[in-house]
C-alpha cells in the first residue's frame, strides 16, 4: 500500500474513532442529564376506580382526573395472545434492544425516503412508555431534542427495571379509545371477556387501536380497524405466532363489539363513599350492597310515590341493613338521582331531618332500664312540664286527644306524646341525649338544654342512616355497631347500650299489632307474615314521614317527603312511609332462608296482671291478662287502682273504700284529676264494665294513712315558669291548677291567692284562669272554709 493512502486511511480511522468517542461521550453526558422516569411509574393518572356490589357486579366506574378507566393487571392475566399481538405490532425486537432499536430507525428512514412521507415510526415500547410517563398520557408536540431526550431516558429506564416491568407498565397505560386504558378494561368493554380469554382475532383487533384511538374508533370506522387487524394477523403468521390454519380462522372470525355501557347504580352511596373518603385503596371498592335488592327497592320507591302522587310527596329514601354484620344491603338516597324537579341529587339518607316519634323507643328503653315496666300504667292527660331555664312545655298528642290511663307499652306502640315526654322529664334530657349519641345519632350535636324535653318527640335533626343504626342496636339485643358500607370497612366493635332484656321489652311492644290500636286508631299498614318491630314518625307540619323497623335479621329505615322541606298533604309516618316500609321489608326478608325470633325467649317471662294497672292482680280486680316482663325485674305490689267500695253520702264522691264490700270502683292518683273531671262529666264512666272512675283523693278509706294531713299543692304553672306577654293582645290569662293528695278528704271550694291576694275560687278539679300581669308571682290554694285544714304548697312563676 502506498504511504499516502496508508496515512489517509490511518487519519480516517483515527478521525472516526475520535468522532465516535466524542459522540459516545456526548451521548453519555446527554443520558446523565436526561435522568430516568422510574418515579413516574407510581403515578396513577391512567387508573380508574370501580365500585362493585358484594358479588363483584359493577355499580359505577369512576374515571381518573384525565377521564381514564384503567384497571392494571399482571402479565399472566393479560394472556399470551394480546401480548404477542402488541409486541409484533409495536416492537418485535423489544427483548433484544436496550431501549433504542437501530434497525427500526434504519427501516423507518428507508420507508420515509421511498414513500416521501412518514410510514412507520421507530419508537420502541420503552420509548413509548417514557413518552406516556413524561406526558401523563397526553399528546403534545415534540421536536428533535425531545426525541433525543426520550431515547436517553428510555435507555436509562432499561438499566433500572426489567423488560417484564417495562412491558407491563406500557400495556396497562395503553389507550384503546373511549377512556378504556389497558387490556383489562378494553377487553371487557369491547368484548365482555377477560384479556386472557381473547381470541386471536379479538387480540389483533385490540392491538391496533392504540396507534390512533380516535381515528380507529371501532364504533365509528370499524373498516379501518379491520384493515389493520388483518395486516397484523399476517405479521403474526410471518413471525411464527400463528399457523396458517389459525391465521385463516382469525381472518374469518366476525368481530362482534358489545355496546359500551356505563353502569350507574346506587349513585348516592357511591357519591357518599367519594365525599367521605371511604373508597378502598387501589382501583376497586367492593361495597356491601346487594344489586338485585337495590334495584328492586328503587322500583318499589317509584311505584309507591306514583300511588300517592296527589298527596304532595315527591321523594323517598330507604336503607336496608343486615343486623348480624351491620352491612348496608340497599341504599336509596332519592327517588330519582337525575331529577332536578325533586332535587334528586340530594342524598336523603345523609340529610338531617326531624325524625318525629322514631326516637321514642330509646326513651322507653332508658325508662325500662331505670325500673319501669312495659305494662305499667302511665297518664296520657294534659300536662305542663317545667323546662330547665324557667320555661314550660305543654305537649299535645298528634290527634290532639288524650287516652287517659294507658300502659307504657301501648303508649310506645301507639306513639303517644305525653307519656314519652313524662318519661323524658323523669330521666332528664341529658340522659336521653347521651343515650341517643351512644346509639350513633351524632347529628344531635347541640347541648341537652337546646333540645329540651321535646327531644323525646324528635325535635332534633338526624340522618336516616343514623336512625337505622340505632334500630339495628335494638334488633341486636341492645348492642350498637357501626354500619358497614364496603368490605374493607373494619368489623364493627359492639357497644352494649341497653341490656338484652330491656331491648326485648321495647321490641315486644313495637311488634304487637294490638298495642298500636289505641294510639294509632288501628294496626297500621304492617300486616306481614312474620313478627316485625316497627315505629312510625311524623315531623311538624307533615314535612317528613318515617317508618323504621326490624326483624332479627334485617332493619329497614324509610323516609318519605320532599327534599326541599315543603309539607305533604297531611301524610303521616303510617300513611306515607308505612306502606313503602312494608313492601321493602317483604323484599328484604325474601332473601333470608331461616327467620329467628325477635328476641331470645328466655329473656322475658309471662305474668298474669291487671290489664289496667299492669300490676299483679289485686283483691278487687275481676279480670287478668298475660303480659311480659324481664325475668329479673317483675312487679311485687298488687294492683291499687281497683278497690272495693260502699256508698257513703259524706264522702266527696259518695263512695268509701271498704275491703269487705262487694262493689268495685277504680281510683286514680292526682295527675288524672282534670282528665277525670272531663271524662266523667254528666255521670259517665270510661270503664268498659261500668265501674266508676274516681279521683283517689275523693274516696276516703283507700289510703293506709287515715290520719295524715292532706297536701294541697299548686301544680300549674310549674315552679319557675316564665310567661312572655304578647304586646299585640290586651287581656291575657294564665291557668292555675291545684291537686289534693289525700284520700277521701272533702275540702269543698278552694280559694286561689296570687301574691297573698285572693283572685278567685274553684271546686274540684281545682283550676282557675287569672290575669297575666308583669312581674314575679306566688300562687297558693287553700280551703275556702277556714275550719278545714291541709298542708299547703305554693308555686312561683314570672310574667315578662
Amino acid at each position: 500500500m502506498r504511504p499516502r493512502l496508508r496515512r489517509w486511511l490511518l487519519g480516517l480511522s483515527l478521525g472516526t474513532i475520535a468522532i465516535t468517542a466524542l459522540t459516545c461521550g456526548a451521548w453519555s453526558m446527554v443520558r446523565a442529564s436526561a435522568g430516568e422516569p422510574t418515579a413516574a411509574l407510581a403515578d396513577t393518572w391512567h387508573e380508574g376506580h370501580r365500585i362493585l356490589d358484594r358479588r363483584g357486579r359493577l355499580l359505577r366506574e369512576l374515571t381518573s382526573d384525565l377521564g381514564l378507566r384503567g384497571q392494571p393487571r399482571a402479565l399472566e392475566d393479560i394472556g399470551p395472545r394480546l401480548l404477542a399481538a402488541t409486541l409484533v405490532s409495536e416492537d418485535k425486537a423489544f427483548f433484544e434492544h436496550d431501549g433504542l432499536d437501530p434497525h427500526a430507525i434504519v427501516r423507518a428512514a428507508l420507508q420515509t425516503v421511498r414513500h416521501g412521507r412518514l410510514v412507520s415510526g421507530a419508537s420502541t415500547i420503552t420509548q413509548q412508555l417514557v413518552k406516556m410517563l413524561d406526558a401523563r398520557g397526553q399528546t403534545r408536540a415534540r421536536g428533535l431534542g425531545d426525541k433525543l431526550l426520550e431515547v436517553a431516558r428510555a435507555q436509562n429506564l432499561e438499566e433500572q427495571v426489567s423488560k417484564e416491568e417495562i412491558l407491563l407498565a406500557y400495556l396497562n397505560r395503553l389507550p384503546y379509545g373511549h377512556g378504556l386504558t389497558g387490556p383489562e378494561v378494553a377487553a371487557r368493554g369491547y368484548f365482555g371477556v377477560a384479556p386472557r380469554d381473547l381470541s386471536w382475532a379479538q387480540a389483533a383487533f385490540l392491538a391496533v387501536l392504540p396507534r390512533a384511538p380516535s381515528y380507529l374508533d371501532p364504533y365509528v370506522r370499524p373498516e379501518r380497524v379491520l384493515l389493520r387487524q388483518r395486516a397484523l394477523l399476517g405479521a403474526l403468521r410471518d413471525a411464527g405466532e400463528l399457523s396458517d390454519l389459525e391465521h385463516d380462522r382469525a381472518v374469518a372470525e366476525p368481530i362482534e363489539l358489545r355496546p359500551l355501557t356505563r353502569p350507574f347504580f346506587a349513585p348516592h352511596l357511591v357519591d357518599a363513599l367519594k365525599l367521605e373518603g371511604r373508597l378502598s385503596p387501589g382501583t376497586a371498592t367492593t361495597t356491601t350492597l346487594d344489586l338485585d335488592l337495590q334495584r328492586d327497592i328503587e322500583g318499589a320507591v317509584r311505584v309507591h310515590l306514583a300511588a300517592i302522587e296527589d298527596r304532595g310527596a315527591s321523594d323517598a329514601a330507604v336503607l336496608v341493613v343486615d343486623n348480624d354484620t351491620g352491612d348496608v344491603l340497599a341504599y336509596v338516597g332519592s327517588a330519582d338521582f337525575h331529577s332536578d324537579e325533586i332535587s334528586g341529587q340530594v342524598d336523603m339518607v345523609r340529610a338531617r331531618r326531624q325524625p318525629g316519634s322514631t326516637l321514642k323507643p330509646f326513651v322507653y328503653g332508658l325508662a325500662f332500664a331505670a325500673g319501669h315496666f312495659g305494662p305499667e300504667l302511665t297518664a296520657d292527660v294534659p300536662t305542663t312540664f317545667q323546662e330547665r331555664g324557667g320555661g314550660s312545655y305543654t305537649p299535645e298528642n298528634f290527634d290532639r286527644g288524650f287516652e287517659g290511663p294507658i300502659p307504657l307499652r301501648e303508649a310506645l306502640a301507639g306513639s303517644l306524646n305525653i307519656p314519652a315526654v313524662r318519661l323524658a322529664a323523669e330521666l332528664g334530657p341529658a340522659a336521653v341525649l347521651t343515650t341517643l349519641r351512644t346509639l350513633g345519632l351524632r347529628s344531635l350535636d347541640r347541648d341537652a338544654e337546646h333540645y329540651g324535653l321535646a327531644l323525646a318527640l324528635g325535635s332534633g335533626e338526624v340522618e336516616l342512616r343514623e336512625l337505622a343504626g340505632a334500630y339495628v342496636a335494638l334488633a341486636r339485643g341492645g348492642e350498637a355497631i357501626a354500619l358497614r358500607y364496603t368490605t374493607t370497612d373494619p368489623d364493627p366493635a359492639p357497644v352494649q347500650v341497653f341490656a338484652p332484656d330491656v331491648a326485648a321489652l321495647v321490641t315486644e311492644a313495637l311488634s304487637d299489632p294490638l298495642a298500636r290500636v289505641r294510639g294509632l286508631h288501628g294496626r297500621g299498614p304492617f300486616q306481614l307474615a312474620y313478627p316485625v318491630a316497627v315505629k312510625t314518625g311524623t315531623s311538624s307540619g307533615y314535612r317528613d314521614t318515617w317508618t323504621v323497623g326490624y326483624t332479627r335479621e334485617r332493619t329497614v329505615a324509610v323516609w318519605l317527603g320532599n327534599a326541599d322541606g315543603s309539607p305533604t298533604a297531611r301524610l303521616t309516618g303510617a300513611s306515607g312511609a308505612g306502606p313503602l316500609f312494608a313492601d321493602v321489608m317483604r323484599r328484604a326478608m325474601a332473601d333470608v332462608p331461616q327467620r329467628r325470633p325477635l328476641w331470645q325467649p328466655e329473656l322475658l317471662v309471662d305474668l298474669e296482671v291487671c290489664p289496667l294497672s299492669g300490676a299483679p292482680v289485686g283483691p278487687a280486680c275481676d279480670e287478668a291478662v298475660h303480659r311480659k316482663f324481664s325475668k329479673d325485674h317483675v312487679p311485687k305490689d298488687t294492683c291499687s287502682l281497683h278497690v272495693h267500695v260502699r256508698p257513703d253520702r259524706s264522702a266527696p264522691a259518695g263512695l268509701r273504700c271498704d275491703p269487705q264490700a262487694v262493689a268495685t270502683a277504680v281510683v286514680f292518683p292526682p295527675e288524672y284529676d282534670e282528665w277525670l273531671a272531663y271524662k266523667t262529666a254528666g255521670g259517665d264512666t270510661p270503664d268498659m264494665h261500668g265501674r266508676p272512675w274516681l279521683a283517689r283523693a275523693r274516696v276516703p278509706g283507700c289510703d293506709d294513712r287515715p290520719t295524715a294531713l292532706p297536701v294541697l299543692r299548686v301544680v300549674a304553672p310549674a315552679p319557675g315558669t316564665v310567661f312572655a306577654l304578647d304586646q299585640r293582645r290586651d287581656a291575657q290569662t294564665i291557668e292555675v291548677r291545684a291537686e289534693l293528695d289525700g284520700s277521701g278528704v272533702d275540702l269543698g271550694e278552694l280559694a286561689f291567692l296570687v301574691d297573698g291576694r285572693e283572685v278567685g275560687r274553684s271546686t274540684w278539679p281545682y283550676k282557675l284562669k287569672i290575669a297575666a300581669e308583669p312581674g314575679d308571682h306566688e300562687v297558693l290554694a287553700r280551703p275556702a272554709d277556714p275550719r278545714l285544714s291541709a298542708r299547703l304548697e305554693s308555686t312561683r312563676f314570672s310574667v315578662r
